[in-house]
Order: structure tokens, then C-alpha cells, then sequence
């Protein structure tokens, strides 16, 4: 199964956050996680001699690959908190993770105006690591690994961010299939995990008795791009019944891991309720 760690950060300091901070976490971390790892003296990655071991350029450079980390966030925030996942062999990079949120709000600042904030305290897995003054060892932390022990029939998906995924060759913007949401699950986590592709193998049974699913239209600016671009998706829930043990499997995967596009930007999160 999956391994992970999830680090649920506290910002503090006066800062009015928008609909969607996605985009700006996202960005002002990776531009703090440069700062932190880049040994190139030109500071560029196009032509990097050091990109198949850079922490940056597997972050946010690489193309056509899904990341091992997405951000845990919720729409219309009051304040800047924020959670961030790592998966798999990114558990590794931990200390850097850690040195580039520091940087990020407390030497660089977010937002147009560089607004410097503090962190007032990381925990990891629960427990914590950073308490806004110094860290614990972080030698000592041990990732979470999914151990599934339960099953249940009936269960309640709480879509808390869009759900931005293709269904018949387009963005879904009213219903999607419970076979295109466990096919994208599985497929995400088989790329998690370094295994080759493969089919899903099975009928996914179960069937949507209740849905309160409604498309709400996000934006984040592309600085490469210099043009906003819309990430609309799904948020709502969607009642199951009926639902096969498998599928319920890849459900609770999907609740750690995230699905559809995106999921960098902390799209794609749900909760399940049994």
C-alpha cells in the first residue's frame, strides 16, 4: 500500500487569503525550494546538468508525470494554513521540504507584496515537529502506510476541492462515472508506486443514489504562460451503494492521494463518510 507523510503547517500573521490559494502555495514554495536546492550557478534548469537529481526540477519542472506530493487545502480559507502530502520515495526529501516552507513565508513573503508571515508550528503525522522556534529530529519521523481493515458498502465521497477529470474525452461538469473515478485512482497510484500500467481488471460495482455534485470554476495565473487558466471542477458529494470491496479500496487510496488533474494544487481532495 501507499506511504506517505502529511505536514499540516500554521501560518501566522494578517494576511486576507482568496477563493482559491492553490496556486500562490504551490508557487511561492517552489520558488523557496530553488533557493534551497539549486546548484546550477546560472540558476536556469533548461539545460541543467543536474535535473535527474534535482528535488526542484522533479517538483516542478518535469513534464508528463503525476508528482509525488499535492497540497491539502480547502476553498475560500480564512487563513493561510495549509497541509502538504509526500508520497512515496519524496519522503526522503523531508528536510528540504521543511528548509523551503521556512524560507518561503518567513524570508521571502507570499503574495504580491512579499507579505513575510511566520510559521507557528508544523506537525507531522499528528505529531509535532517544528514548534515556531526549533525542529524535533526528523530522523525519528516514520511514514504512514495504509493499512485497509474495513469495507463498507454504502459510503458518502465529500468532495472538498474541484474534481477536475476527463469523462469522455472532456472535463466532467455535472456527473461522473464511479468506474472513471476508481479507473483514475487506480492508474494514479500504480504511477505512485513505479508500477507498470495496467487495467483495471474487474467491474467496478455500486451505483450514485444521491449526488449533490456542482462545477465551481477556480483560476490560478501561469507565470510561465504570463495568462490565467481555469481549473474548474466538481465539489460537492455523492452518495454510493452497493459499492464492491476493490473499489472501496481504491477509494480510501484516493482520499491520501487525491484524483483527477491537478491534484498539485490540492484539487481532487474528498472525504469519505461511511
Amino acid at each position: 500500500m501507499i506511504q506517505w507523510l502529511k505536514l499540516d503547517c500554521e501560518v501566522v500573521g494578517a494576511y486576507r487569503p482568496s477563493f482559491f490559494v492553490g496556486s500562490m502555495l504551490r508557487g511561492v514554495l517552489g520558488h523557496a525550494l530553488k533557493r534551497v536546492v539549486c546548484i546550477n550557478p546560472n540558476f536556469q534548469c533548461e539545460g541543467c546538468f543536474a535535473t535527474d537529481s534535482c528535488l526542484f526540477y522533479d517538483f516542478y519542472e518535469k513534464k508528463n508525470t503525476t508528482h509525488r506530493y499535492r497540497l491539502g487545502i480547502g476553498l475560500k480559507p480564512s487563513s493561510l494554513n495549509f497541509s502538504l502530502y509526500l508520497f512515496e520515495d519524496a519522503i526522503g526529501s523531508l528536510p528540504y521540504v521543511l528548509s523551503a516552507i521556512l524560507k518561503a513565508f518567513e524570508e521571502m513573503g507570499v503574495g504580491e507584496e512579499q507579505k513575510k508571515m511566520r510559521i507557528g508550528s508544523i506537525t507531522c503525522n499528528g505529531e509535532l515537529l517544528y514548534d515556531g522556534n526549533s525542529f524535533a529530529n526528523v530522523s525519528s519521523v516514520v511514514p504512514n502506510e495504509l493499512e485497509i481493515d474495513t469495507f463498507c458498502q454504502n459510503v458518502i465521497l465529500q468532495f472538498t476541492m474541484p474534481l477536475r477529470i476527463k469523462q469522455n474525452n472532456s472535463i466532467a461538469g455535472s456527473t461522473v462515472e464511479l468506474h472513471t473515478l476508481v479507473n483514475n485512482i487506480q492508474r494514479r497510484y500504480r504511477i505512485l508506486k513505479k508500477l507498470p500500467p495496467e487495467k483495471l481488471g474487474y467491474r467496478v460495482r455500486g451505483a450514485i443514489v444521491e449526488s449533490s455534485m456542482k462545477f465551481v470554476e477556480t483560476q490560478r495565473y501561469s507565470n510561465r504562460q504570463k495568462s490565467r487558466m481555469n481549473l474548474g471542477g466538481l465539489v460537492g458529494s455523492m452518495r454510493i451503494e452497493g459499492l464492491d470491496k476493490q473499489s472501496y479500496m481504491y477509494f480510501k487510496i484516493g482520499e491520501i492521494i487525491g484524483v483527477g488533474k491537478q491534484t498539485v494544487f490540492g484539487l481532487g481532495s474528498y472525504h469519505i463518510l461511511e
